[in-house]
C-alpha cells in the first residue's frame, strides 16, 4: 500500500486509540479510523548515553519498534506517537513525541502553532523502568498549524532524570519532516537552517561579487594598455618592435 502525498510504502503495525500506525524509511505515523494521515514524522535518531562521559551514540530505528499513539481529534487536543524496541536480553527501550498546540505571539500577532513539547526516553528492563525527559520550558519544534516542520540540519535534544547525575541526548538528524496535525503542504523552514542557507547565499553573492569587479578590473587594464599605445606614438613603435 502506498501513501498518498508521501511517497513511502507503508507497512501497517496495528491500530490503538482507533488509530493505525504505518511506518516508512526513517518515517511513523498514524491514520485516523477513516484512514486518513492524522500525525507523521520523519528523522533519523541516534540516542547518546552520557553515563562514564560515553560519547558513542547508538541508532534507535523508529520504524522497527512497535508503534503506538493519538492524533489529536481536534486542534485544542495534544497528540503523542512513540516508538518501542525489544531487545534479546528483555530490554525494551520506547522514545516517545508529544505535541499540543498554543497561542504564540509571532511579530506582534497572536498565532496558533503545534509545539513538540516533550520527548521522553524510556527504559524498562526486569521490572524496573527508567525515563529521561526534556525541560518542558524549551520548545524543540515549532510551526504554524498550517504548516509542518522541516529541517536540514541536525537536532540535538538533552534529557534528564533527577535521579541521575548525567543526560541523555537525543540527536535529530536530517530530512527531518514532522507533521502531528495533518499533511501539511506548507513547509516552515526550521531557524538553524533559515541561518545557514542565508549565509551560504550571501558567501555565494560575494564569490560572484569579486569575480565580476576582477574581471571588470582585467578588462578596463587591457582597454588602457590599449589607449596609451595609440595615444603614445613613441611606446607604440617600442611596442610594434618587440
Amino acid at each position: 500500500m502506498r501513501l498518498l502525498g508521501f511517497g513511502i510504502v507503508l507497512s501497517v503495525l496495528l491500530t490503538v486509540h482507533g488509530e493505525t500506525s504505518y511506518t516508512g524509511e526513517h518515517t511513523i505515523g498514524l491514520q485516523n479510523d477513516i484512514g486518513d494521515n492524522c500525525l507523521s514524522v520523519t528523522f533519523r535518531v541516534e540516542v547518546l548515553n552520557m553515563e562514564n562521559n560515553n560519547t558513542v551514540p547508538l541508532p534507535f530505528n523508529l520504524a522497527t519498534g512497535k508503534i503506538d499513539g493519538k492524533c489529536a481529534r481536534s486542534r485544542q487536543n495534544e497528540a503523542s506517537i512513540s516508538s518501542t524496541i525489544a531487545e534479546n536480553e528483555g530490554r525494551t527501550k520506547t522514545l516517545l513525541f508529544a505535541f499540543r498546540t498554543e497561542e504564540m505571539r509571532v511579530k506582534r500577532v497572536d498565532e496558533l502553532r503545534w509545539q513538540l513539547k516533550n520527548v521522553i526516553y524510556t527504559e524498562d528492563y526486569e521490572g524496573n523502568s527508567v525515563a529521561f525527559e526534556s525541560d518542558n520550558s524549551s520548545i524543540i519544534f515549532s510551526a504554524p498549524l498550517t504548516q509542518k516542520y522541516v529541517c536540514e540540519d541536525r537536532i540535538n535534544v538533552t534529557l534528564h532524570n533527577p535521579d541521575y547525575d548525567f543526560p541523555i541526548v537525543v540527536m535529530f538528524h536530517p530530512e527531518i519532516d514532522v507533521q502531528p496535525y495533518g499533511p501539511k503542504s506548507n513547509s516552515y523552514l526550521c531557524e538553524r537552517t533559515r541561518k545557514r542557507t542565508l549565509s551560504e547565499s550571501l558567501q555565494n553573492r560575494s564569490t560572484i561579487f569579486c569575480g565580476v569587479i576582477l574581471a571588470i578590473s582585467s578588462i578596463a587594464h587591457i582597454i588602457g594598455q590599449m589607449v596609451r599605445r595609440h595615444f603614445m606614438p613613441q611606446r607604440k613603435e617600442i611596442y610594434e618592435s618587440l
